[in-house]
């Protein structure tokens, strides 16, 4: 953080585009009230918003100096100043489509949670996992990704205006569901960048405070981390989503070195699913296995390419049985 006192011709003159705010404590007219303010108008890298605290009362000055200007020109450069106050309704409305989201998807206690009026741990887990499976949709999570996004560059407008207080438990909570659904569905896509330094200190830091490191990556299928990591779930249901993700995105990453091989392990994957249905605790015991069986990859003697196995599956349109493998060799 760093002070800058200025006065006369330095006070227009100079150009400092990490200028964020200004106080204002001298009558300033004309042009050199506008050049003045015009300091924090300066784009910098993470600044999203400049601030003009006015200490003596320059609006019917400011109103004056853009007499100089045609119409157009006025209207074009008051749009640019406003009010602190009058990004409250754009905040709320932001809020209110955050929560809108989650209750059309049923989640009626959506606000509760994130004002923290739930009475239980237990409530409080419950409502959150509801939540974070709702994210599982790509477009739901697309939409929150943007509604949370806009939210939180008016909160950073208004910080730290005790305006925006109210609203500072749901922004931290929204984070909180957003670094979830980022670290369960392995959609490094999920972020908050654009939405302002101030703001992003104050979620960070929070998310931190929980165990969540945001600058960290997902942990992946076959980190060393994987298995803790999904055992620090409460429910079975949980684990069983982590590791469905985890395993979907391994195979698509790598599905290029070895198209048959990954196709197959997606194939057992969706039969897993479907074989043992909402029977979370069976789901899990079959994904270790299926984790295990693709960490194996090709193994022993008689194991084909995955170039031989990829023109057999060309030719014949499946996997190379020994019956079809025999035929390629004749």
């Amino acid at each position: 953080m760093a002070f800058l006192i200025v006065c006369d011709m330095l006070l227009t003159g100079f150009d400092a585009p990490i200028e964020q705010v200004m106080y204002i404590d001298k009558v300033l007219k004309e042009h050199n009230l506008l050049q003045t303010i015009a300091r924090v108008n300066r784009t910098y890298s993470n600044k999203t918003v400049g601030y003009v605290v006015d200490y003596i009362g320059l609006t019917e000055n400011l109103k004056a100096a853009l007499s100089l200007y045609s119409g157009k020109d006025q209207q074009d450069i008051l749009k640019s100043f406003k009010n602190i106050e009058s990004e409250i309704p754009v905040l709320e409305s932001r809020y209110r489509r955050l929560i809108q989201l989650f209750e059309d998807k049923g989640i009626d206690s959506i606000e509760a949670l994130v004002k923290q009026r739930l009475d239980t741990s237990a409530q409080r887990y419950e409502v959150t996992e509801a939540a974070v499976r709702v994210l599982e949709d790509v477009k739901t999570r697309d939409s929150f990704n943007v509604y949370l996004k806009k939210f939180m560059q008016s909160m950073d407008v208004i910080l730290p205006n005790r305006l925006a207080d109210p609203l500072k438990l749901p922004m931290y909570h929204f984070s909180h569901l957003q670094a979830k659904a980022r670290e369960r569905y392995k959609d490094d896509s999920i972020n908050i960048s654009g939405a302002g330094e101030k703001v992003r200190k104050l979620v960070n830091g929070h998310l931190i405070s929980l165990g969540i490191n945001p600058k960290i990556a997902p942990v992946e299928l076959f980190s060393p981390a994987f298995v803790q990591q999904v055992r620090k779930h409460q429910d079975a249901r949980a684990a069983a989503s982590e590791m469905e993700h985890a395993i979907r995105k391994h195979c698509k990453i790598n599905e290029g070195e070895d198209p048959v091989m990954y196709r197959r392990f997606s194939e057992k994957l969706e039969a897993v699913l479907k074989k043992y249905h909402e029977s979370w605790d069976q789901v899990v015991l079959a994904l270790e296995e299926l984790r295990e069986e693709i960490n194996r990859g090709r193994v022993g003697k008689g194991s084909n390419g995955p170039f031989y196995d990829l023109i057999v599956d060309i030719a014949f349109n499946e996997v190379a049985s020994p019956e079809k493998q025999q035929a390629v060799k004749n």
